[in-house]
């Protein structure tokens, strides 16, 4: 399960029913091939590809796919609120594995290859073959990298075993700053034996392999500068792995460690941002013109090509093939609603185009009676991925003349019945959306997975948070993301009006976490960045491990996810209220905002903005709005787990020690507020 899903599938994680523990498996033939097999490179090749859709983020079929991953974040919202914001929803379960298995697959294949490259027997294709080797040490690093988003602390093991082995011994958990150190060590011992670039880029090439460090790196530095003093952090006081045995006599340098990793995030993503890739332009145009399917703005087509192997921005993408009955339906479900929506939060983030918030007195924001007023004259990023009132979206597969704006369609988008067509917040995105016919009736359109605006932001971020300043480089890497985003000011522009005390207000509905760090507000520049990064990967999936690693969410209570502002104007539309058939005169509102089983709507004594979550009221775990517990930030071990890689059997003496606020038996955490 990659990292991307994580929030949306964490109970699932720590939940699947296993009878030993994972280190127990039988040997991998039927995973990984024979002995005899690997023998050419092309065989070689076979292995690692097969691996891809456990690491890397795609589109699936009859669902939002990459879309949805902000699902359950500050920045969007699904239909059901997310359980990691209530009590009593999650509970450390009583049998369930740590995951180990493609990892040791992984380290089966490793041995042998590289036991076949020492013995020469891949003569004349030796590169060929270390480079399809080098791509599975990047997916071992991966792999190790879900475990230490999920657990933190995790064994390591890069050896075959078999069942005569210690396994309770090889069961240890090691500290996370080690376990991070070690999947930068797996990557650095990839990059010399991988390709500058792969055909189509649809494999891992180095560049590829540096940008992933750059994020890895990025994400251990700053969780274990936010998280410091949790007990999340090995060093800490209450480090639950501080008295077990094998870590005693270390000593932890946090503040050398969140160092090297802020370090190491720079190079890497500067080696990244310099290969031979470039930023996909904008044309600044905002819709297509009737009858345009394709060509009309490149960046925004980026995210719903058929074919992205010439785009120059993507690093590394999936291709879906209707031939190949590979397809998927996130076109389909763009132009229909998709059960989500962004948050009014997100939206009132993406600056103005002359690069001011819209709270600036200068700022020339149009308000937000509708969605168009809230789009006009700001960052294009929003212009261009969440369709206005005018907007025009397919809602057939016939030619351009079936396309219709939604405020055409005859339906009210938050009343619909069926969920996956709901308009969640009225926020509709629009981004994975293909204006081309063959995309909606085939859906073949390309998943990014990489791409090198990310390295940007990595630089961005990881050289602020070590030298608190905006180096040359960082500042021509913003410069260009802004222009792309049709953005021209000057930076400072943006720093000095950028007003933190209402930025970090708890009280103003809608604000930013990302504005905090364990519980306290941050400075304007370090804000400014995080809302660069928030605005250029809105609805990409990485929401979640941002807020996680900066430790943004300790002060969310009582939080309401909005929507669109709909007691203002909105609810006097035509679509929704009810027309006599005879003499087309309105009769009753199709509105019903009592609180009941029936109500589709929030009421607007609660707020003029919609909240999807204050529909109705009885039995609604999420009325009172999101609180996070500061447990949540790292997952459980199953009971059983423990028990099986414990030395006399009792979880509490387990090598697989628990993590902070959970206990040993199968019950709820401790919550810290």
């Amino acid at each position: 399960m990659n990292h991307y899903i994580k929030i949306a599938s964490a109970v699932a994680l720590v939940c699947l029913v296993a009878t030993s523990c994972d280190f127990l498996d039988r040997k991998p033939l039927d995973q990984v091939g024979s002995d005899t097999f690997y023998q050419t490179a092309e065989q070689v090749g076979t292995f690692p590809i097969n691996y891809y859709p456990a690491v890397f983020a795609s589109h699936g079929r009859w669902n939002m796919g990459i879309g949805s991953f902000d699902n359950g974040t500050d920045n969007q919202a699904g239909v059901n609120g997310s359980n990691v914001f209530v009590k009593d929803r999650w509970q450390v379960p009583s049998t369930g594995g740590i995951g180990f298995g493609n990892i040791r697959n992984c380290n089966w294949f490793c041995a042998q290859v590289e036991k076949r490259l020492k013995d020469g027997v891949y003569t004349g294709e030796e590169d060929l073959a270390k480079s399809y080797l080098a791509e599975t040490y990047v997916i071992r690093a991966l792999l190790y990298y879900d475990k230490l988003v999920a657990f933190g602390d995790y064994p390591i093991l890069t050896d075959y075993i078999d069942d005569t082995a210690d396994l309770v011994g090889l069961s240890k958990r090691q500290p996370r700053n080690e376990v991070a150190r070690f999947i930068l060590k797996e990557i650095d011992k990839a990059i010399p034996m991988l390709k500058d670039q792969t055909p189509g880029n649809q494999r891992i090439s180095k560049p590829v392999a540096q940008l992933l460090k750059a994020r890895i790196a990025l994400y251990e530095g700053t969780f274990e500068r936010y998280h410091r003093g949790t007990g999340r952090v090995p060093g800490d006081a209450t480090w639950p792995g501080k008295d077990k045995e094998w870590n005693k006599g270390k000593t932890f340098d946090q503040e050398a460690e969140v160092k090297f990793f802020l370090t190491e995030a720079m190079n890497a993503a500067k080696a990244a941002a310099e290969s031979h890739f470039s930023l996909t332009a904008s044309s600044h145009k905002i819709d297509p013109d009737a009858g345009q399917t394709s060509g009309w703005n490149p960046y925004f087509e980026m995210f719903g090509s058929n074919n992205l192997s010439k785009v120059s921005e993507v690093m590394l993408w999936r291709e879906y093939s209707k031939k190949y009955d590979i397809t998927h339906d996130v076109s389909q479900m763009v132009a229909t609603g998709a059960g989500m929506g962004w948050t009014r939060g997100l939206v009132e983030s993406f600056l103005m185009k002359n690069g001011l918030p819209i709270y600036s007195p200068a700022s020339g924001y149009h308000g937000d009676v509708t969605v168009d007023k809230a789009r006009t004259d700001r960052d294009e990023r929003l212009q261009l991925f969440v369709a206005g009132e005018t907007t025009p979206i397919r809602l057939g597969t016939g030619d351009m003349g079936t396309i219709v704006t939604p405020s055409k369609t005859g339906k009210a988008p938050f009343m619909l019945e069926v969920a996956q067509n709901r308009d969640v917040t009225g926020y509709h995105p629009r981004k994975f959306f293909s204006y081309s016919s063959d995309a909606l009736q085939g859906g073949q359109t390309g998943a990014v997975t990489l791409r090198l605006s990310e390295a940007y932001l990595i630089y961005m971020e990881a050289s602020y948070e070590l030298t608190h300043r905006i180096d040359d480089t960082a500042k021509a890497y913003w410069t260009a993301l802004r222009a792309r985003a049709g953005i021209t000011a000057p930076i400072s522009v943006t720093i000095d009006a950028t007003d933190m005390a209402y930025e970090a207000n708890v009280n103003r509905d809608s604000y930013d976490w990302g504005a905090f760090s364990a519980g306290k507000p941050i400075d304007a520049t370090l804000y400014s960045i995080r809302r660069e990064r928030r605005s250029e990967f809105a609805g990409e999936g990485h929401r979640w491990d941002d807020l996680v690693r900066w430790s943004a969410m300790d002060q969310v209570t009582n939080y309401q996810i909005e929507g669109v502002n709909f007691w203002t104007e909105m609810w006097n539309w035509d679509i929704y209220w009810n027309v006599d058939k005879k003499t087309k005169e309105r009769t009753t509102s199709k509105v019903l905002a009592d609180g009941s089983s029936k109500a589709n709507i929030s009421s607007k004594e609660l707020s003029k903005y919609h909240r999807p979550y204050q529909v109705i009221k009885a039995n609604n775990p999420f009325y009172e709005g999101y609180t996070f517990y500061p447990v949540y930030y790292l997952s459980p071990f199953s009971v059983r787990e423990m028990e099986l890689c414990s030395p006399t059997g009792d979880p509490a003496q387990s090598n697989l020690y628990q993590n902070p606020g959970w206990p040993i038996t199968s019950t709820y955490p401790t919550y810290s507020k």
